[in-house]
């Protein structure tokens, strides 16, 4: 039996150590998938020259300093930087899984790769008690999600990096071993620390602000393990981060009274991508290709496209006409029209070349978009959903609602489809075989003794070399 805590702040602390509600076991597989689906998308941009630089800054953990790796490398960091080159390699190519229902904020690249370089750091945490470290980060985002968003993320906040960094401080103090008492203190410090805009959207800044939400929200669980403390109030008080964010703190006792009744994390928001850039513009890809396929509609038959989308996301696809890689992540577009013309839209078409391809910038002179405050919104605040025209050039329309975005729960990706996702990203770093017996490990987190173990797989082997059996998918 667990203390009743009428302080709120005491009370979210306990139920991160102690009092969280048991796990499903579905609830613990789909938290294998969203973990493989992240280790896959850190390795598609392991060999980007940024993610050398910022390892580079970092120096190798030395002596007793509590240490984990860079994922596929034998190299050991400190752990506030092994959770940041991490974390930044992973959300690179705008890869990684996106909650668009209540936080919209990429949940797992913060709470997961907090509670992994954890669970490397030191022998006997098992599997699942990393992904129940997971689970309850995310819950803690979207509890404070609930709270300060829309608000928040309309204000121009990175809700990534925000709200990540309090699921990175829990998931990496409930490993740790925090109590109430530290806990509390981790939050309250970690408040003072949780930043991000949104202008740095198409730069390299972005991933870093992720980065640098996990590494905060660790060093933030270290500094209260060490005993050091925060002021009370500094999360849930009346000055505390949320009533800075406009939160409405009436709310509080009922949400901390539903906390993982259900877990937010099954609620239906979160989203494995099918498409590398950033979530707002997904449905309407899907809609592009379909209607392509479907009408067998080719590149040079196009003479425009037609999207209708929420307003909200006018202020997230800001580059109209993108100059580089990273801004085409965030042009709706560009999106569009990659898509069009190469029937596909993966890794491979976010490059200066395509850029510059003479068809792709044809298409997108061609691309129209009608603002559409009657999409479906949850309470978020921005839908992303969306209506597709494709006009051919011959004068004939083909149109398309798109309600759900591909890898949600309305439109989810297959575990073969997930393993595509997956050796495509890491086939720069192992062969087909190597992803393929990874991935199956990934699959089977819950059942191992000792993560750190697991951890020593994320090492590739020589191509060819002899490997153990596959987890059957």
């Amino acid at each position: 039996m667990h203390k009743h805590f009428p302080d709120p702040e005491r009370r979210l602390a306990d139920l991160i150590c102690n009092a969280a509600p048991d796990f499903t076991e579905a609830e613990m597989s789909n938290a294998a998938r969203h973990f493989a689906d992240l280790i896959g998308v850190a390795f598609a941009a392991s060999n980007e020259p940024s993610v050398g630089t910022v390892a580079g800054l970092c120096q190798d953990a030395s002596g007793t300093v509590a240490s984990a790796r860079i994922w596929g490398t034998d190299r050991r960091l400190a752990l506030p930087d092994a959770g940041l080159v991490n974390a930044y390699a992973a959300h690179w190519h705008d890869f990684d899984d996106d909650e668009t229902d209540i936080t919209m904020a990429h949940l797992t690249v913060t709470a997961m790769t907090a509670a992994a370089v954890v669970g490397d750091s030191r022998p006997g945490i098992s599997g699942a008690a990393v992904l129940q470290a997971y689970l309850v980060g995310t819950e803690v985002a979207t509890f404070i999600g609930r709270l300060i968003i829309p608000r928040h993320y309309l204000s121009g906040w990175h809700s990534s990096a925000t709200l990540g960094a309090f699921a990175a401080c829990a998931a990496a103090g409930r490993l740790l071993g925090l109590d109430v008492d530290g806990m509390r203190n981790a939050l309250g410090m970690v408040a003072s620390f949780a930043a991000g805009i949104r202008s740095n959207f198409g730069s390299q800044t972005k991933p870093l602000q992720v980065g640098q939400a996990v590494a905060k929200g660790i060093f933030a669980a270290q500094c209260a393990a060490a005993g050091l403390q925060s002021a009370a109030g500094s999360l849930l008080g009346s000055t505390g981060y949320v009533a800075m964010q406009g939160g409405d703190l009436t709310r509080v006792g009922a949400l901390l009274a539903a906390f993982g009744e259900p877990y937010g994390f099954s609620a239906g928001g979160m989203i494995i991508k099918a498409y590398p850039c950033c979530t707002a513009p997904h449905s309407a890809i899907w809609g592009v290709l379909k209607l392509a396929t479907q009408h067998r509609i080719y590149a040079g038959d196009v003479d425009g496209i037609i999207c209708n989308i929420d307003p909200g996301v006018f202020d997230i696809l800001i580059y109209d006409r993108p100059e580089t890689p990273g801004q085409a992540k965030f042009s709706l577009p560009f999106t569009l029209a990659a898509a069009a013309v190469f029937g596909r839209l993966g890794v491979e078409e976010f490059t200066d070349a395509t850029l510059r391809d003479p068809l792709v910038r044809h298409v997108m002179e061609r691309v129209s978009v009608v603002h559409d405050p009657d999409l479906p919104r949850g309470p978020s605040g921005i839908s992303v959903s969306s209506r597709v025209a494709l006009i051919h050039r011959d004068g004939r329309r083909f149109e398309v609602y798109c309600p759900a975005i591909p890898g949600s729960i309305g439109n989810p990706l297959s575990d073969a489809a997930l393993l595509a996702k997956f050796a495509s990203c890491a086939a720069g770093s192992m062969d087909a075989d190597q992803a393929k017996r990874l991935f199956g490990l990934l699959l089977s987190t819950a059942a191992r003794q000792d993560f750190s173990e697991l951890a020593d797989e994320l090492v590739p082997s020589p191509p060819g070399a002899i490997v153990g059996a596959v987890h059957p998918l």
